[in-house]
């Protein structure tokens, strides 16, 4: 496991396990399986069904469990099944007999063996306090110390508009969760009970809240809520929290955790995966990829988050931490195809040094699209609100942005989802390597899937409900900056009927009603609306 993350100044140490005996083996079928892809509801909930219907996602054999047969002949034959994987159709067994490999790769079931033994070493993680923030506008959510990693990307124009993650779901895959059940910042979470499930694949348990802080650092920049300190960019969306990592060591068999961590995410019906992982050197060098394997196809953790993307899921991985390394590139899933690969940039926008550079082995742009990674804001485990640097953290900033826009048009699948936000990022005309697409621009990325025809950056507009009116005027305004405005309404005299102040909202959908208009007479009444640069006037017949 590596944890794509910077941290700094404050020295902890975990100190190392052994374990040994530990394979990944490929079985040739799903014969006898036992499941009915006509019958999906055995073996995937209904939200996952509807996800597949919804984008006209066929169910396939790659659904199916593995075949409970062969499970129970490794089992019965002395060896271990501690995981499997349904869309690889493989299992990851334990056994101290090497011999006992020998046997079973004569068995008609079993396809390949890949031989390998774990040793787990120590690792050290270091933690940074400290980040100063100034609020310069009024917004639904009072940011407190997250407001310039939101407004970078103009994700307070989704919040405004009431895209604040509302029915999406988002899992996160992870080391652990540490207080999460207990830190103030997420109790909102739990009195909504929208943490509808929890799964520790390395224990092969439930629980979450314990073993690492830094799945509590990721999750808070998605769901921390504390007004006025921090807020989340998805803050009203539902979890699933996975344990995926064991932080012991570096070692081949977490690939193999993540990919069934994801696929439990698939099965049940998460829409958005954060994945603030990856893998490219372990404590065994024998197990480490090279730059080739770098092309989408060759490390399982890639093949899988290539499926998931398959499936409808928009997976969203961090590209590491290795800029200023000999390595220097992404790691793996962070290659895999049709996912969004996140670098890290500081707030002024500039690539953070260490941001892991693409390109893939087979020549793809990575990563896609950047986010504040370097002194991002964050709840830590102890509850306050803190900063820390890595793109473990650009990583879920933007994935739960993703899954406010989405929210916004759910009718896109995940592909067309991903095009909008990089084709309305800074650098879309002259991507590169470190940036990708650049600073994607969700307010922008909003207004497209709006479909407003005739925009212009340059101008204001306004739509009214009704003309003639009765009892009430409602009109929408949309504007390309944050700006005051006044609204008029006055009789054919020049009298006033109504007059205020009002704020608006860049990229905005601003909607505004006046009311009680039965007393007005009969006629024609004129609504003026001034801006900072224009003055609109409308007709209306009362």
């Amino acid at each position: 496991m590596r944890i794509i993350i910077l941290l700094l100044i404050t020295v902890t140490t975990v100190f190392s396990q052994s374990y040994s005996g530990k394979y990944w083996v490929k079985l040739s079928d799903k014969n006898n399986n036992g499941y009915d892809i006509s019958h999906p509801e055995n073996f995937l909930s209904q939200r996952a069904i509807e996800r597949r219907n919804r984008y006209n996602i066929n169910i396939d054999e790659s659904d199916l469990p593995v075949t409970q047969l062969y499970i129970d002949s490794l089992e019965a034959l002395g060896c271990n099944v501690l995981l499997t994987s349904k869309w690889l159709n493989a299992v990851t067994i334990a056994s101290t007999d090497t011999a006992f490999l020998d046997t079973i790769e004569n068995l008609g079931f079993i396809e390949h063996i890949d031989r390998f033994a774990t040793q787990l070493k120590a690792t050290n993680k270091k933690t940074n306090q400290g980040i100063q923030n100034i609020k310069e506008i009024d917004d639904f959510y009072d940011y407190g110390n997250a407001y310039n990693q939101i407004h970078i990307h103009n994700g307070e124009v989704l919040h405004n508009n009431s895209y604040r993650g509302e029915g999406m779901l988002i899992a996160i895959l992870d080391a652990g969760f540490m207080n999460v059940d207990q830190i103030e910042g997420f109790s909102h979470l739990f009195t909504d009970n929208r943490i509808i499930a929890t799964r520790n694949i390395v224990s092969g348990t439930s629980y979450v809240y314990g073993y690492h802080t830094h799945g509590t650092m990721v999750l808070s920049t998605i769901a921390g809520y504390l007004p006025g300190e921090f807020i989340g960019t998805a803050p009203k969306a539902s979890f699933v929290l996975v344990r995926t990592e064991d932080t012991n060591g570096e070692n081949l068999i977490e690939e193999d955790y993540w990919v069934s961590g994801i696929e439990y995410a698939d099965s049940i019906g998460a829409d958005v995966v954060n994945s603030s992982l990856g893998y490219t050197t372990f404590d065994d060098s024998r197990q480490n990829h090279t730059y080739a394997d770098l092309n989408g196809k060759t490390a399982r953790a890639s093949i899988a988050a290539t499926i998931a993307a398959r499936k409808g899921i928009a997976v969203v991985n961090s590209a590491g931490n290795e800029g200023t390394s000999a390595w220097k590139y992404i790691g793996v899933p962070a290659d895999a195809d049709s996912i969004l690969t996140v670098g890290a940039i500081g707030y002024t926008g500039t690539i953070a040094s260490f941001s892991s550079k693409g390109a893939t082995s087979d020549g793809r742009l990575k990563p896609n699209v950047v986010a504040v990674g370097l002194n991002s804001a964050l709840i830590d485990a102890g509850g306050n609100v803190t900063a820390n640097s890595g793109t473990s953290f650009s990583s879920p900033i933007t994935a739960g942005l993703v899954a406010c826009l989405w929210q916004a048009k759910p009718e896109l699948n995940n592909i067309e989802l991903f095009n909008i936000i990089e084709e309305n990022s800074s650098k879309y005309n002259t991507p590169d390597t470190a940036y990708g697409y650049g600073i994607p621009d969700f307010g922008e990325a909003l207004l497209s899937i709006q479909e407003l025809n005739g925009y212009s950056k340059n101008d204001v507009f306004v739509y009214t409900s009704a003309n003639p009116v009765e009892n009430e005027i409602s009109f929408k305004l949309y504007s390309a900056q944050n700006q005051e405005i006044t609204i008029g309404l006055y009789d054919m005299l020049g009298r006033t009927i109504y007059f205020a102040h009002k704020k608006v909202y860049k990229y905005s959908e601003n909607n505004y009603t006046i009311n009680d208009m039965q007393n007005i007479e009969m006629g024609i009444v004129v609504l003026k609306i001034s801006t900072e640069n224009q003055t609109f006037e409308m007709k209306l017949v009362k």
